[in-house]
């Protein structure tokens, strides 16, 4: 019967349809539908007064209109034709002229058809009372619209024949309110009985099938006990109409539309037989006041529970989608070759995959809450445990690496990546996250570094290879200095007396000529040696003049003028002072070996430090050569990359990961009038 209901959600326009003969199921229905008609119209003539035209409860509109809805549009010629096959044979055994039963055949089947068509336009999907908007929509349009069409041509007929001197308004009035409570009561239990009942009896287990039936037992007793008094003495009527209410409650709370329609139905039928029957609270005025006065108390009740079972239905339609959606999220998590982790936004975890589990070899409940940060290796915690307070108070990605203890005891290293998760209105739920082994990456990446600082080393050395003749050249003078002055003072010493005060003169120039070659000294072995990287705060003034210094020669031997421009107040920077210097020197090198070909004159260098933008510090080096070309502008950082003779091509490539390690960029421009501008930047401290 669900096919019947996904066939209707389905269904092409009315127009854009053929006759056609029906399925089994719409044969069926059919069949069920006629036999019903007929029923129903026996129902609502033993609930019509012999004075009136009209019925205290018509079902066979509300019969009609089921059926229309459980079968295609092409099937709707067979039910008209069933149904109107039922409706001359109940009507031809009450005496009512046959010129009044062909009329009321055609009053009925356009509450029905109103309903249906309407119903099918706007829903745009089956009739299921599953949700708000599907029960609003039908008690709009099936409850009130289509009784409230039809029931003008109605009274029409009833008046054009003139059956049983019924005025106009008459009928009307007591037409529309009789298929308003039709409307609500039976559709909605035969649809959903119809296409549900048999899936709700297979989920449903014997419990929950003995509640229902205890719930629409007491529901007939409190009926019989609230509208079957004998003699309707009561002070007020209110209280007997509240016997109901609970149990009314009880069957939309827990089972939803179906269980509210079939308690609907109960109600609506004891009460519009006892109140026919004279009997109840709304027994005191003539049979129609009485029989209306009951009908606006049956709406009022119903529609309320109606929009409740709605509700019901469709919370728990969102509660199952939810239900099943986070059981596929964890089939999905558990499977994947990843650990998976989510939290809430207390920051504490509430899911972990079973690969986790896996691979820290600890139960959920360990794992939960704050347990997986016991697992982080003591040295690496605080540092995580910062980040990720820090990622959830700003709402930010989340990315950290960091050791993690495997069930073996062995602490491994794992990158940690987490986005933070919105529902719809944008309120925060917590993170989501995967961990990944990098271990292998981190040993990877540690050789390569190891590799990378021998090779940084070996290029130095060839760098001063290259720095051989200036720097021989920068110790030379010193040590002939030394010389001569102590030749002068072995002459001194030979004199007789000795002058003290040119021997002291003479010691204090050897004593700076050394300090002179000391210098230049260590400025070679702190290029030379080989360390460890040591990342400090520095003065990157300081470190750009130690390397103009030791190069001051070499700038001689090639006809440079070099200058050193350094802004005021530099901030800090933080490095390692050997790397840096490193990059300095290549780049100066590199200007000089460019205005090799330039004549003497235009030889110029500059190097210049300063502020930077935002909360970096700028180094350029500038020459007047010939330019770097357009297509080498890049392709000069690369390795191996080199227009020297001699050159091993690593010197810009080391230099740009040097940088790019101290979180800088290198980069290249030509100048505007020759030449070629060298920039690297730098964060400085507290950036």
């Amino acid at each position: 019967m669900e096919n019947t209901l996904l066939r209707y959600g389905r269904a092409k326009p009315l127009w854009q349809r053929r006759f056609s003969l029906p399925s089994t199921d719409d044969a069926l229905i059919v069949v069920l539908g006629c036999a019903g008609y007929y029923v129903g119209a026996l129902v609502g003539f033993a609930l019509t007064s012999p004075s009136h035209s009209v019925s205290a409860l018509w079902p066979p509109n509300a019969i009609l209109l089921a059926s229309l809805l459980l079968v295609p549009v092409a099937s709707w010629w067979l039910v008209f034709l069933g149904t109107f096959a039922a409706h001359v044979a109940v009507q031809s055994q009450s005496g009512v002229p046959a010129e009044m039963v062909l009329l009321w055949f055609i009053s009925n089947s356009s509450e029905a058809l109103i309903g249906a068509l309407f119903l099918r336009f706007f829903l745009k999907e089956a009739l299921d009372f599953a949700s708000l908007k599907n029960v609003i929509v039908y008690v709009a349009l099936a409850v009130f619209l289509a009784p409230f069409l039809s029931s003008f041509l109605d009274a029409a007929f009833v008046t054009l024949v003139g059956w049983k001197d019924n005025s106009y308004w008459q009928v009307w009035l007591a037409r529309f309110p009789a298929n308003v409570v039709a409307a609500i009561a039976i559709p909605p239990f035969l649809i959903l009985w119809f296409s549900q009942g048999a899936a709700w009896f297979r989920r449903s287990s014997p419990g929950q099938r003995a509640e229902l039936l205890l719930v629409l037992i007491g529901l007939v007793v409190v009926c019989f006990v609230a509208f079957n008094k004998p003699s309707p003495r009561f002070r007020s009527v209110a209280p007997l109409l509240y016997l109901p209410l609970p149990f009314l409650l009880w069957a939309a709370m827990r089972f939803g539309s179906l269980g509210a329609s079939t308690s609907l139905l109960v109600l609506v039928l004891i009460s519009i037989w006892c109140v026919a029957q004279g009997r109840g609270p709304f027994a005191q005025g003539t049979l129609a006041h009485n029989v209306n006065s009951l009908q606006v108390v049956l709406i009022s009740i119903s529609l309320p529970i109606m929009l409740l079972a709605g509700l019901v239905e469709e919370r728990e339609e969102k509660s199952r989608a939810l239900r099943e959606s986070e059981a596929r999220f964890r089939s999905m998590a558990d499977t994947v070759p990843v650990l998976m982790w989510m939290s809430g936004p207390d920051k504490f975890c509430t899911f972990v995959n079973q690969g986790w589990l896996a691979f820290t070899g600890r139960t959920p409940e360990l794992e939960l809450g704050d347990g997986w940060s016991s697992g982080i290796h003591p040295e690496d915690r605080e540092r995580v445990l910062e980040t990720y307070t820090e990622a959830f108070d700003t709402r930010q990605r989340l990315m950290m690496d960091y050791r993690l203890r495997r069930f073996d005891g062995e602490y491994r290293w794992v990158l940690d990546t987490g986005a933070p998760r919105f529902d719809a209105g944008g309120a925060f739920l917590g993170y989501i996250g995967t961990v990944i082994d990098i271990t292998d990456r981190k040993r990877a990446e540690a050789e390569l570094r190891l590799q990378r600082e021998e090779l940084a080393h070996v290029t130095r050395l060839s760098t001063m290879g290259e720095l051989a003749a200036s720097l021989a050249h920068e110790l030379n003078q010193p040590l002939t200095a030394i010389l001569s002055n102590a030749q002068a003072a072995q002459r001194f010493l030979a004199r007789d007396p000795t002058n003290l005060k040119e021997m002291e003169e003479i010691l204090q120039d050897i004593v700076k000529d050394n300090s002179r070659a000391g210098e230049v000294i260590k400025r070679m072995r702190t290029l030379v040696k080989k360390e460890a990287p040591d990342f400090a705060p520095l003065d990157m003034g300081g470190v750009i003049s130690d390397v103009v210094l030791l190069a001051h020669s070499d700038a001689i031997l090639h006809n440079v003028h070099l200058s050193l421009e350094v802004g005021p107040d530099l901030p800090p920077i933080r490095g390692d002072r050997v790397q840096l210097q490193q990059v300095v020197l290549n780049l100066l090198l590199n200007a000089f070996d460019a205005m090799a070909d330039c004549p003497t004159s235009q030889r110029e260098i500059k190097v210049r430090a300063g502020r930077g933008l935002g909360r970096m510090l700028m180094v350029a080096v500038s020459d007047k050569g010939t330019g770097i070309s357009e297509e080498n502008r890049e392709t000069i950082f690369h390795p191996f990359y080199t227009t020297k003779r001699s050159g091993l091509g690593m010197g810009l490539s080391i230099s740009r990961s040097i940088i790019e390690a101290h979180g800088g960029r290198l980069s290249v421009e030509n100048n505007a009038d020759r030449g070629a501008t060298f920039y690297f930047s730098i964060p400085v401290v507290g950036a």
